[in-house]
């Protein structure tokens, strides 16, 4: 087999899956990616990760209702042969919340950082998105071409490397969309890659001076890490039933999602360094 190269944003993304309590019961999962500031590393994802509920109403996303207090995070721990492993980690200490909000908007802005630990024996391969050489040198555009990097419906790419989702930047992305720190994009995303990362590349012939080539001039591919998916902008469910007799029942009923856009939400890579630097732990207990 073809060795994968170290630099390959694969190596980035983590799959997470929440438990309930050391019963271990499964309630969802989700990405994750580490960053690493100031010699120390944090576990980025969103914030409905972590609590299982919705940011805005604060209303489960679940059916079961149940709220996480342990995560697992799959890391590569050898990549000749490929291998993963399971950590565990507890999302509370003393029973508050061991998770790092932002400053000033908290869980309005839908990303959280988790200060990681590893011991001096740990054998996991760690890939830090902030690690990977980019074209810094490059601003987003609308229309860019992104890539979301995560788990839909906990589907891996071979082993537990992450799924490439296509998709295009859809609003203007120097623009804070509703007056926070994020932007849209156009792509057909699913539950699990809540947390990814967001990646865009450009194709072809860049830094033209007139529209000419120049010595500056880098023929190819650009990227940038631009930030941290945190789910689909969702329309209203339009419900049919059937004519049949038992049409209250919930077989017989039809969800059609026509009216979902299909549009993602990315907030801005900047906030990460925002919530780091802020050191706010989450004063709320939801366990």
């Amino acid at each position: 087999m073809k060795p994968i190269n170290p630099a390959n944003l694969s190596f980035v993304p983590i799959l997470l899956t929440m438990y309930f309590d050391e019963t271990k019961q499964k309630l969802a999962t989700g990405t994750g990616f580490i960053y690493k500031f100031e010699n120390k590393s944090y576990l980025i994802t969103n914030w409905h990760n972590v609590t299982g509920l919705n940011p805005l109403t604060k209303v489960n996303l679940a059916s079961h209702g149940g709220i996480p207090d342990v995560m697992t995070l799959t890391m590569l721990i050898n990549d000749k042969p490929l291998k993963w492993e399971n950590f565990t980690i507890n999302l509370y200490d003393d029973n508050k919340a061991d998770w790092y909000v932002h400053p000033v908007h908290k869980e309005k802005i839908d990303v959280v950082a988790i200060e990681l630990e590893f011991p001096e024996n740990f054998i996991g391969i760690i890939k830090p998105v902030n690690d990977i050489s980019y074209n810094d040198d490059f601003e987003l555009e609308v229309a860019d071409d992104i890539f979301v990097l995560g788990y839909p419906l906990s589907i891996t790419g071979g082993g537990f490397f992450p799924i490439w989702k296509r998709g295009s930047v859809a609003t203007e992305p120097d623009i804070d969309y509703e007056g926070l720190p994020k932007f849209l994009i156009d792509t057909a995303t699913k539950k699990g890659m809540s947390g990814s990362p967001v990646i865009f590349r450009r194709n072809g012939f860049h830094n033209k001076v007139e529209n000419k080539i120049s010595l500056d001039s880098i023929i190819g591919v650009i990227q940038n890490f631009v930030g941290i998916y945190s789910g689909r902008i969702v329309g209203n469910e339009n419900t049919v039933k059937c004519n049949c007799p038992k049409c209250d029942c919930i077989d017989c009923k039809v969800v059609n999602y026509d009216f979902d856009s299909q549009l993602g939400i990315v907030w801005k890579k900047e906030v990460i360094e925002e919530i780091i630097k802020g050191k706010m732990k989450d004063e709320k207990n939801f366990n």
